[in-house]
Parts: structure tokens; sequence; C-alpha cells
């Protein structure tokens, strides 16, 4: 067991807090129970998302959360309540949210001549991938002003044999993301960055190098900053599923990865497995236990 509380949530989004075979419906939202006790939780201490989605995607589905670090840390928004509209909303009967707005957005790359230039790059592949690929699923990540395109998941997880589509998709992909780089229209740095998965039915491209590490220590300094905490002082865990999340993992004081998809078993570098159907028990227990984490409420 930790000697002080966890003093702050960070977790992934898909097949974390959304089981993988649910993130096929068209909603993609948090069972109501789980979402529930991650609104509850926020309540008493910070609540943050680390996630390949983006803005537009999470804030939506994620109204407990305080930070959202979108399209792998590429943008990081922080939200303050937005009172006008929570006092609208509990005059109207709506339920007990805080309602959050952006106060913030913070961007990785700061160039914007190269942010604008990996944007078009990354257009013009996936315009390409669909010509040849018409079965696979394309999902454009934009920052929240709608103005960058900054990442694309691929995405062939509907597919019944995905993992002979995997090994025949993912080669291609390298490939012409290569060419499509060895000419670039004028000088400057315009590589964009693969995010590859060993068993996951996706990949994605970022417009910039990102991972879930370099989010998860801004994340963990804007909450220090807000608490007016030192960063040493706090006690972080982690939730995730996929080999992607272990930069995070290996930065977090208590690590939990997360088991929604039979199928997939990937190697992560996490303190504990637990079930999906586990969470919101052991976030409850969590909760009771004062945020002090032992291995017994698992």
């Amino acid at each position: 067991m930790t000697t002080s509380p966890i003093t702050a949530i960070l977790s992934d989004y898909d097949g974390t807090l959304c089981p993988t075979n649910s993130v096929r419906n068209q909603d993609s939202t948090i069972p109501k129970e789980l979402r529930q006790v991650l609104s509850d939780i926020s309540k008493m201490i910070p609540v943050c998302i680390i996630s390949s989605k983006d803005y537009h995607f999470l804030h939506p589905r994620t109204k407990f959360a305080r930070i959202l670090s979108c399209i792998m840390g590429i943008e990081t928004v922080t939200l303050k309540t937005n009172k006008k509209e929570d006092q609208y909303s509990k005059r109207k009967g709506g339920r007990d949210d805080a309602s959050y707005c952006i106060e913030e957005s913070h961007l990785i790359l700061n160039d914007h001549k190269t942010l604008r230039a990996n944007s078009s790059l990354l257009a013009s592949l996936a315009e390409r991938i669909s010509l040849v690929y018409k079965d696979v699923t394309i999902e454009r990540k934009f920052t929240s002003d709608k103005k960058i395109l900054a990442g694309i998941t691929f995405d062939y997880r509907h597919l019944q044999d995905w993992i002979s589509y995997k090994k025949r998709f993912e080669p291609f992909l390298n490939e012409i993301l290569q060419e499509s780089q060895s000419s670039p229209p004028s000088a400057g740095p315009y590589n964009l960055n693969l995010q590859t998965y060993a068993l996951h039915p996706f990949i994605d491209v970022y417009v910039t190098k990102c991972d879930k590490g370099m989010a998860f220590d801004y994340v963990t300094s804007k909450i220090s900053n807000t608490q007016g905490k030192e960063k040493g002082t706090q006690k972080i865990m982690y939730l995730g599923d996929s080999d992607n999340d272990n930069p995070a993992f290996t930065k977090a004081d208590v690590s939990i990865g997360i088991r929604s998809d039979d199928r997939l078993n990937p190697k992560l570098s996490c303190t504990k497995i637990l079930k999906f159907d586990m969470l919101s028990i052991f976030l409850k227990r969590l909760m009771e236990n004062n945020f002090l984490f032992s291995r017994d409420i698992l």
C-alpha cells in the first residue's frame, strides 16, 4: 500500500474506460456506472484523460475531466467551470455534473509552419489510403480550434479477420509514409510520427513526435501548479490498456492495466492487471479507502 493517498487519476480512454469491442458503436461512451464513479471521484481529486482521441471526441464523453491530453499529447486542454452553463443546466433539471469550457490549450509543437506542413502531408496520406484500402475506417483528429489535422487513426477492428489484415496493411502504410516524406515541398523537419501496436487492430500517424510519457509529464505539471504542490509530492495513478500506455505506466506511482477484450493480451509495464468489469468496483473501493491504494482492494 502507498504511504500516502492517490492525489490524481490519469487514464486512457479507448479500451480502458470504454471497452475496445464497444468502441464500434457510434456513441463510444463510458458505461453509466463507471461514469458516475469517475464523476464522484473528480469532486475530490483531479481525474484527467490522456488519449489518442481528439478534444471533439473526448469532451462530451468525459465531463468529469479537468484536463484532456488529446491526440497522444499533441494538444493538452485545461478546462474551467462554465458557471453560466452549469447554472442553466441545474435550473432545467440537468445532471449534477460540472460543465467545463476551455481555459487553456497547449500544443506540443510550437512551430506552426512545420505543424501546418505536416498536417497537409497527413491529409494527403489519408486520401491515398482511402483510395487503396476502402474497408479501413479513417478517423481524423483535429485540434480544439478545428484548424489543424494533427493525427489519423486507420482502424480495422470491425473486420472479421483483422489479424491477417494487419499483416498486409501496416507494411504498406509504412512504405507509402516513408515515400511521402522523401521529397518534402521545402526544407524542414517534415517527419510524421507512426505509432504501431503489437496486437491492437489499428495504427496511428501524428504530425510530430509524441507519446503518453510526454503527455503524462505535462499533465502532472499542470496538476501540481493548480494545486500549488511540488511535483514530487503527488501520487499519481494511471489506467491504460495498450502498449502505447507503457511510457505513462513507467512514470506513475500506481499503474493499472485494464483488460477489456479477451482477444488482446499486450505486454504492459504496469503494477497490476484488472478486468474491465471490475474497474468501477475497484474505483469505488479506492474512494471508500480515502484513495489509499492497496492490492486488497483490487
